[in-house]
């Protein structure tokens, strides 16, 4: 099978380009003839590696620059480069003459250039990330003029949504939302980028909570920073490390130094052996506001230790069963979120039975199951 992936860009260290990744890598060994299409990609390395047949090219196109120009100069604009989009991607489909061209909803405002792209191919479309963080209208809240505005793009960009040959969901919550504007619905999640065959065993604590994701106010980490300073004058041993790198983190060092926890709370880069570190901590924290998934709640859980998450939409929910491989919290409740820290904290035996569970529930989400779920589908497609 031949299929083309079109993408913004390769460049971000973030969880959509390693499931991209993965997913691209585990496709090209199994002999298909993989083509990642980036547009904004300049002269930026790749942020994971790629399998070496893969190939790739950038149509330079860099909607983003456009930002600079007024609204109604940067409409032309806008206009101009999508069209030399599509004429660019037209000369490399017509090179290719691929069996599936795969977007994201990251280019929804792209969706009318892929659809009137000349090709038998078939045109799939997956979802990386909540249906409200789609609307534009919900970035104009305090301007009605504006909102309106947006409300009648969000409108026009979505009903393209339903000339795709299918659409990938990663839970049933946001497929739900989806279903306004396509049936053609499959529900897929994320696979776990990696399963450790072997994890470390322990049952003495490491008195060690962890976080990782971007330094951004969507993934909640002053919600966290909040909800343990409720109680971490009953802790003093135990600490939290945050592995992220982001916009917003001095904002972070100023509320952890604000809440007197500069000897609790640390803030570290991101990390390339995140998983050697999920092995030396005692429970995960998934503090996000909203996410598309939870792909780094599924890589803790498979390296053997629980999680305390949010009820947020979504994932999540999709992801823990309460009580047996995790604690759910009340989204967005910092004393809900407290009491479920301290309760881990201070069950260390049933910590422990949670991480074996956590692990075992985990390998429903290993690159195999999932990549050829998805394969299936993919394959449906092609006979009809």
């Amino acid at each position: 099978m031949k299929i083309i992936f079109i993408v913004k860009s390769f460049a971000m260290k973030a969880g959509v380009e390693r499931i991209m990744s993965d997913k691209m890598n585990y496709l090209a060994e199994k002999g298909h003839k993989i083509t990642l299409i980036t547009y904004e990609q300049g002269d930026h390395p790749f942020s994971f590696s790629l399998h070496p047949s893969i190939k790739h090219q950038d149509l330079d196109t860099r909607l983003f620059t456009l930002k600079k120009f007024q609204i109604a100069r940067r409409i032309i604009e806008i206009v101009k480069l999508k069209k030399v989009f599509k004429k660019r991607l037209q000369k490399v489909v017509d090179t290719i003459h691929p069996d599936i061209i795969n977007v994201t909803t990251y280019s929804l405002n792209l969706a009318d250039c892929i659809l009137d792209i000349k090709t038998n191919a078939k045109r799939t479309i997956e979802s990386h990330i909540s249906y409200d963080s789609i609307l534009k209208e919900n970035d104009f809240r305090q301007n009605p003029l504006l909102r309106l505005l947006a409300k009648l793009y969000d409108h026009n960009t979505l009903k393209k949504v339903k000339q795709f040959d299918a659409f990938f969901a990663l839970t049933q919550g946001d497929a739900n939302l989806w279903k306004q504007h396509t049936q053609k619905i499959h529900i897929i999640p994320n696979a776990v980028t990696l399963y450790p065959e072997t994890i470390k065993s322990h049952k003495d604590p490491y008195h060690r909570i962890i976080c990782a994701g971007r330094l951004d106010p969507q993934k909640g980490f002053d919600l966290l920073i909040k909800a343990f300073a409720l109680l971490s004058n009953n802790y003093p041993e135990w600490h939290i490390d945050i592995f992220g790198n982001g916009a917003h983190e001095q904002n972070l060092r100023d509320l952890i130094t604000e809440k007197k926890l500069d000897n609790q709370i640390f803030i570290h880069p991101a990390s390339d052996h995140i998983f050697e570190e999920f092995q030396t901590s005692d429970f995960f924290v998934f503090s996000s506001r909203y996410e598309g998934w939870g792909l780094v709640l599924v890589e803790a859980m498979a390296c053997g230790i629980p999680a305390v998450s949010f009820r947020c939409n979504y994932g999540p929910e999709d992801i823990i069963t309460h009580k047996k491989d995790g604690l759910l919290v009340k989204n967005g409740d910092i004393h809900d979120m407290a009491e479920k820290i301290r309760w881990m904290i201070e069950h260390p035996i049933e910590r422990f039975q949670m991480g074996l569970a956590a692990r075992e529930s985990s390998k429903r989400f290993k690159k195999d199951v999932i990549v050829e779920q998805w394969l299936q589908i993919l394959s449906s497609l092609m006979v009809n």
